[in-house]
């Protein structure tokens, strides 16, 4: 569908989108996705259908059909609409104008290369608006070594400040590079999503076990889910997939995980030690572990409400970072699983009492 937004007289217009011929080739893969494709579904995530040389009845976006644009830097183009005038996302036109936002009426130029002529048609007549796009991507890709350059610069950005040491060092170096598989092959983040969750489940299931052998292959699975759960939010953002609801599922997806392999740790340590202390201890375990889970998902919905900015978010994964995951692993090597019980039992009353004083220190909301 079209986007509509109100122009100078305050009459509404619609915008449509029009491809138009660039130099490069739509069909350059960058991180899994064609160049087309990118295009494509970031107009989509904003309700810009795109069509070449279309028909249209309002203003237009013009897009040369070698550009990679990112959903922000369509909605900086389209922000602050007025019919009467074009806009460009940024003042620097050497590497050709990848977008221009037009109104109605606007002939439209045979090939990308008239995009820049007819900018600075507008800029004569002062009718010519630059829009910051901020972070989002708004350029052309002309060449292979662009499309080169722009997938290596995509998978570099995956890394999160929040990473732990295994994660950033270890998990990503894995996850990224499956990632770009997935997104090559069409798969869906929320089914890895369920994919993960259940490679957990099973992991915790095993951790279960008086067997050695069986405790080590659950926490070998128990690792793969996390290196699977960094894949759901890569290929969301890789293959510009995001939403709430995946967010949602992953988030429960991971605390389900959680609450089970200390339930299968709990209870193997019961089984070795079923005295009075080892029952404080799991129970300690179990009441920090489901603290924690209610008070993050409040925590999140506030969030959510608040309007704080992101540096608060990034607060609260560096406090759930699941390096722990590394920690299971070489405790079941070594046949000492019940040991994690003593410093969970601190561990995750800890954490719910940290989110409980960083949601404190954030009162009243804005």
């Amino acid at each position: 569908m079209p986007v509509w937004g109100i122009g100078a007289a305050g009459v509404q217009s619609r915008v449509d989108a029009t491809l138009i011929r660039g130099d490069g080739d739509p069909s350059w893969e960058i991180a899994g996705l064609s160049l087309g494709e990118r295009t494509r579904r970031a107009l989509a995530a904003v309700g810009l259908p795109s069509a070449r040389g279309a028909s249209h009845n309002g203003a237009l976006l013009l897009v040369s059909g070698d550009a990679l644009l990112e959903p922000d830097a369509i909605r900086a183009l389209l922000g602050r609409f007025r019919s009467h005038d074009g806009a460009v996302a940024h003042a620097n036109w050497k590497g050709g104008l990848a977008a221009l936002r037009v109104p109605v009426g606007t002939p439209i130029p045979a090939d990308a290369g008239g995009l820049a002529r007819l900018a600075e048609r507008f800029r004569a007549t002062r009718s010519l608006r630059v829009v910051d796009p901020g972070d989002a991507r708004c350029e052309r890709i002309r060449s292979v070594e662009d499309a080169e350059r722009v997938h290596a610069e995509m998978l570099a950005a995956l890394p999160q400040a929040t990473d732990g040491f295994f994660a950033r060092y270890l998990d990503r170096h894995l996850s990224i590079r499956l990632s770009v598989e997935l997104v090559r092959r069409g798969v869906a983040p929320n089914a890895i999503t369920a994919v993960a969750t259940a490679v957990g489940l099973l992991g915790a299931a095993l951790l279960a076990s008086s067997l050695h052998g069986l405790q080590v292959l659950g926490a070998l699975l128990f690792v793969l889910s996390t290196i699977l759960d960094g894949c759901d939010g890569e290929v969301a953002r890789l293959s510009l997939r995001m939403t709430e609801f995946g967010r949602m599922l992953d988030l429960i997806g991971d605390n389900l995980v959680h609450v089970a392999v200390f339930v299968a740790i709990g209870h193997l340590a019961l089984q070795a030690n079923p005295g009075m202390p080892m029952q404080l201890a799991v129970g300690a375990t179990l009441f920090g572990v489901v603290a924690a889970v209610v008070v993050s998902f409040r925590y999140l919905s506030w969030l959510q409400r608040s309007g704080r900015p992101a540096a608060i978010l990034h607060r609260y994964e560096a406090l759930l970072s699941r390096d722990w995951a590394y920690l299971v692993l070489g405790l079941a090597v070594l046949g000492q699983l019940p040991l994690l019980i003593w410093g969970a039992a601190l561990g995750s009353n800890a954490v719910a009492v940290g989110l409980l004083t960083m949601r404190l220190r954030e009162w009243p909301p804005a």
